[in-house]
C-alpha cells in the first residue's frame, strides 16, 4: 500500500510509465490509499485496505470499467472481486501467472524479509508454490527505496542489493525475475534494467495493464468476468441493503454509503 505523500519519486514515475504503455483508448486514474505511511507489517497494512475496498466500490459507482491493485500482495483482491460486478485484477497474482508462460520457475524478489510470509501465503492460494524457486531480499523498506530514485549512491546500493537477490533466485532454480513490488518494478525500469544473467525481469506493471484491458474485454465478450458460485459469492441484494449504511458509518466508508443510499432509494421506488 502506498500513498503519494510518502512516494515522492515513484508515484511520478509510475504515473509517466502507465501513459506511455497503456493502449490509446484506456484512461487510467492512479489512487493511493488513505494513509499508506507504514508497509511492511501486517497490522497496517490491512488498515490500508479498508480504504482500497471502499476505492473499488467507487470505481464502479462511477463507470469505471476495472480496477488493478498495483501492490504485489494483492491487499483486498478476493474481497473486492466478491462485491463487485467490474473485473479486479491484482499485480501479484498477475505477476506469477505471467511469469509461469515465460519460464518454468520464477524467483521472487522483495524489499525486506517483512513481507517475505505474506507472499508465501499468496503463493500457496495461486496453487504455484511448484513453480517457485525461491524468495529472496533486497534488505530495505519500500519509502527506502523510493529515495533510490533519486540518490545516486542509495541508487547503485540498491540495484547491487537487487542483482545479488536475483542470482541467489537463479541459482535456486529460478528462470524469470519477479521484482515483488510495483516500486522495484519502477525503479528497475528507470535505471533500464531487464534481465539478469540472460534471466529476464518480469515487468509487472506492463502485465498488469495488460491483464486489465484483457479483463474489461473478456467481460464485454461474456458478459461477466469473476464466477459467484464459491469463493467470490455475492451478499444477496437485501442483505446488502439491510447491513451496508451501517457497516458504513462504523468505518467511515463513503462509497459504501452511497450504495446504501442508493439501494434504499431503489427500493423505495418499487415498493
Amino acid at each position: 500500500m502506498s500513498q503519494e505523500k510518502y512516494s515522492a519519486n515513484y508515484f511520478p514515475f509510475l504515473r509517466e510509465y502507465i501513459s506511455s504503455v497503456a493502449g490509446s483508448d484506456t484512461e487510467i486514474v492512479l489512487r493511493g490509499t488513505r494513509v499508506g505511511r507504514v508497509d511492511s507489517y501486517r497490522f497496517w497494512e490491512t488498515l490500508d485496505w479498508i480504504s482500497i475496498l471502499d476505492s473499488v466500490l467507487e470505481a464502479e459507482q462511477t463507470g469505471f470499467d476495472a480496477v488493478a491493485i498495483g501492490n504485489m500482495l494483492d491487499p483486498g483482491l478476493r474481497e473486492a472481486r466478491s462485491m463487485v460486478d467490474i473485473p479486479v485484477v491484482g499485480l501479484g497474482e498477475t505477476s506469477m501467472l505471467t511469469a509461469c508462460m515465460m519460464g518454468s520457475r520464477f524467483g521472487l524478489v522483495s524489499v525486506n524479509r517483512y513481507m517475505g510470509g505474506r507472499f508465501d501465503e499468496n503463493v500457496t492460494r495461486y496453487g504455484l508454490h511448484g513453480r517457485m524457486a525461491s524468495m529472496e531480499y533486497m534488505g530495505l523498506t519500500p519509502h527506502e527505496l523510493d529515495a533510490c530514485f533519486s540518490d545516486e549512491e542509495a541508487r547503485r546500493r540498491a540495484v547491487d542489493a537487487f542483482v545479488t537477490a536475483a542470482r541467489a533466485t537463479l541459482a535456486a532454480g529460478a528462470e524469470v525475475i519477479i521484482p515483488a513490488g510495483g516500486r522495484i518494478v519502477a525503479f528497475l525500469k528507470a535505471n533500464g534494467i531487464q534481465e539478469v544473467d540472460d534471466a529476464p525481469i518480469l515487468d509487472g506493471i506492463l502485465a498488469l495493464i495488460g491483464a486489465t484491458e484483457t479483463a474489461v474485454r473478456l467481460r464485454a465478450s461474456m458478459g461477466t468476468f469473476v464466477s459467484r458460485r464459491r469463493m467470490y459469492a455475492k451478499a444477496p441484494p437485501d442483505t446488502i441493503r439491510a447491513v451496508a449504511a451501517e457497516y458504513a458509518d462504523s468505518y467511515a466508508l463513503p462509497a459504501l454509503a452511497t450504495l446504501a443510499t442508493s439501494m434504499n432509494a431503489q427500493e423505495q421506488r418499487t415498493s
